[in-house]
């Protein structure tokens, strides 16, 4: 459980923390949606019902403390700490939390009462919500169990510090995700401020992992003007060591608590993301495929 101060500052931010180490909040893109306006990028390029999206964690705490990290990096741990909540518990957890959350949209007249009523079963899944869910022991059952429980998609997005835990899939992700911010060891020790010795060599024991496996694999890259957006070229090993279907080049989004450690200076423009995207495309195995600007992302597909 986490200290009354760290919980409160979670409940101010619109989290609702479910059980003793999972949490669901709403997305911004999924209000948007249940509003009849744009849907997330998500939507755009895999097609996912972002109306129907349930963005949660089960793991509030991380063995990294992000430069850009919008969330609370005051929750961190080498390794997992107490009790183990059960999946089914987690997931019942969330869509309960999630529904008192999305109840104040019934008051709306300029919302689609339909769309609400769907909006309020959620379909999709995305496990990315906060900290790294690969810690969370029972990663594999969890993603099990919302297959079982009727959910249509599931994504998994980690920081590639638990390779062990991907080697454990037993019913895949529909798009497993891992983010790479950095192209080197001292990059990363900067960037990623691991509270893990070997997260480095971690991340490249993933890579090598999703390589093999069979969904739809994501390498997204967090662009963070200045500090990883000069050299472009020098990500082009680790993105083929993963042979992932896609790869996101995303700008960092000067938002939350990172604002604490960045400047909006640090968020690189459409064109600077899509020049980076450029260079990954004239130099790999990659080709550009889409975009969108309101996002600040640029998608590559393997050819």
């Amino acid at each position: 459980m986490l200290e009354e101060w760290k919980l409160a500052r979670l409940y101010r931010a619109q989290y609702r923390v479910v059980g003793n180490h999972s949490a669901v909040k709403i997305c911004h893109w999924t209000k948007e949606a249940i509003r009849g306006h744009a849907p997330c990028y998500k939507h755009t390029f895999y097609g996912i019902k972002c109306a129907q999206c349930l963005e949660m964690s089960p793991a509030i705490t991380c063995n990294q403390r992000c430069l850009h990290c919008w969330r609370d990096i005051t929750v961190f741990s080498k390794g997992w700490k107490g009790p183990i909540d059960d999946p089914k518990d987690i997931i019942k957890g969330c869509i309960e939390e999630r529904r008192k959350l999305l109840i104040g949209f019934k008051g709306n007249k300029k919302v689609d009462q339909e769309l609400l009523e769907r909006a309020l079963q959620p379909v999709h899944a995305a496990i990315s919500l906060t900290g790294e869910p690969c810690m969370y022991p029972r990663i594999a059952e969890l993603i099990d169990e919302f297959f079982n429980s009727g959910f249509e998609s599931v994504y998994l997005v980690t920081s590639g510090t638990v390779p062990e835990a991907l080697q454990k899939l037993n019913k895949l992700p529909t798009n497993l995700y891992i983010s790479l911010t950095a192209s080197n060891p001292k990059m990363y020790k900067e960037l990623c401020r691991p509270v893990i010795s070997d997260g480095w060599e971690r991340l490249q024991k993933s890579l090598e992992i999703m390589s093999k496996i069979k969904t739809n694999t994501v390498i997204r890259i967090t662009m963070i003007n200045r500090l990883n957006t000069e050299n472009p070229s020098e990500f082009i090993p680790h993105i083929e060591k993963a042979r992932a279907k896609y790869v996101e080049c995303k700008a960092y989004m000067h938002v939350g608590y990172s604002k604490e450690r960045l400047t909006e200076q640090h968020m690189p423009s459409m064109e600077k993301i899509r020049e980076f995207a450029k260079v990954i495309e004239e130099n790999s195995n990659y080709e550009i495929k889409d975009e969108r600007a309101d996002s600040r992302i640029v998608l590559l597909e393997r050819r």
